[in-house]
């Protein structure tokens, strides 16, 4: 279970983080991704307390879709059952991304959000730089694309991670609106919606996997 909100190793600011301005309407065949959202995305640039005192979390939301995408060639596996973020000096530019769909119930309107990740399963693993980038994703994936212009859909830099295995990342915020200073936001501003974002593999060499939907990138509700 991620940490209290009062301890710096907190996957902060992604609120969108993982979070993008786009509505996932449906997990059909589409060549292209097109931004859905039938109203305002969330431009961020608050900085929110979070809950007062220090309240248990009360629920963990996994992506609703884990993909995979292939930075050299734009293909998409998606909807994998395993989280990868992956470079090497071998690799031609082939890294490897993991693309994720968040939506959160508006039964959790009235509470509040953060972002973590883990690496606390026993599957989980890293090596090389234990270093990763967060981006938004103008529009979650939908479906599996052998190249572009499909493609990832990166948006906004929000920052920097710090892998630690068999624990919670710590964050560098980036400088993209949608960053919060500490991580909290009103679940509010992202309740019945449904967001896509990235993360991508930093330094020269990096490995990192987790199962998707058990550990890695989650929203924690409090």
């Amino acid at each position: 279970m991620p940490n209290s909100r009062r301890q710096p190793n907190i996957f902060a600011t992604v609120l969108g983080s993982m979070l993008s301005y786009a509505l996932l309407t449906q997990a059909a065949p589409s060549t292209i991704r097109r931004d859905t959202s039938s109203g305002a995305p969330y431009q961020g640039g608050a900085t929110y307390t979070g809950p007062s005192g220090d309240p248990a979390p009360i629920a963990q939301i996994f992506p609703n879709y884990t993909s995979q995408y292939n930075t050299a060639t734009g293909a998409v596996d998606f909807h994998t059952s395993q989280g990868l973020v992956y470079r090497s000096i071998t690799d031609g530019g082939a890294d490897i991304t993991t693309l994720v769909t968040f939506e959160l119930s508006t039964q959790y309107s009235s509470n509040w959000c953060q972002i973590a990740f883990t690496l606390e399963d026993a599957a989980s693993w890293a090596t090389g730089s234990l270093q990763a980038q967060l981006f938004t994703s103008l529009a979650p994936a939908t479906t599996d694309a052998s190249s572009w212009p499909s493609g990832n859909l990166r948006d906004q830099d929000l920052g920097s991670i710090d892998i630690v295995v068999g624990g919670e990342a710590s964050f560098e915020a980036g400088s993209g609106p949608a960053a919060a200073s500490d991580g909290f936001f009103p679940c509010s501003l992202i309740a019945g919606q449904v967001y896509g974002g990235e993360i991508v593999p930093q330094g020269d060499a990096v490995e990192t996997s987790w199962p998707a939907g058990e550990d890695g990138i989650k929203i924690v509700v409090y």
